[in-house]
């Protein structure tokens, strides 16, 4: 298969791949102590965006709760199938769960540990609680794990 079509292939096993980590994160963010209860990262990620968007122009942004909900999923979706695709570009040829759940857990590490931080969207693994980092890590093993099975 040519590195376009694994490219493409991997994008969309990588959005499909975001439906089962969702529910993931948000049936393990349920079992979470009541004190833990705060959103989750893709809302974080886009409410943070929004007030550094605020604060660099001057301008109120005005979008509603569901203006955000529906701004979240495009968010989270987009950057799994961008996730997806790279996975697809660089991954192995004949991907296996192992090798989508390895990949998976290294976008974790990646996003929370580097990327996010340094943009100022989300604290790094270690300021978060244990109980909410268990949780990102299971939905990135779900994503890794279908990723795997999809591409």
């Amino acid at each position: 298969m040519s590195r376009g079509r694994r490219v493409v292939r991997g994008a969309a096993a990588g959005l499909a791949a975001t439906v089962p980590m969702t529910i993931v994160m948000e049936a393990l963010r349920a079992a979470l102590p009541a004190e833990q209860h705060r959103r989750m990262p893709p809302r974080e990620i886009v409410d943070r965006t929004i007030d550094k968007t605020e604060e660099a122009t001057g301008e109120r942004v005005e979008l509603d709760r569901d203006d955000r909900v529906a701004i979240t999923a495009i968010a989270h979706l987009a950057f799994g199938a961008a996730a997806g695709a790279v996975y697809g570009a660089f991954g192995p040829r004949r991907a296996s769960i192992l090798s989508g759940i390895a990949y998976g857990l290294g976008v974790w590490a990646a996003a929370y540990g580097v990327g996010l931080p340094s943009l100022g969207l989300h604290p790094a693994a270690p300021d978060d609680t244990t109980d909410r980092n268990e949780v990102l890590i299971a939905s990135h093993v779900a994503w890794g794990a279908t990723l795997g099975m999809l591409s």
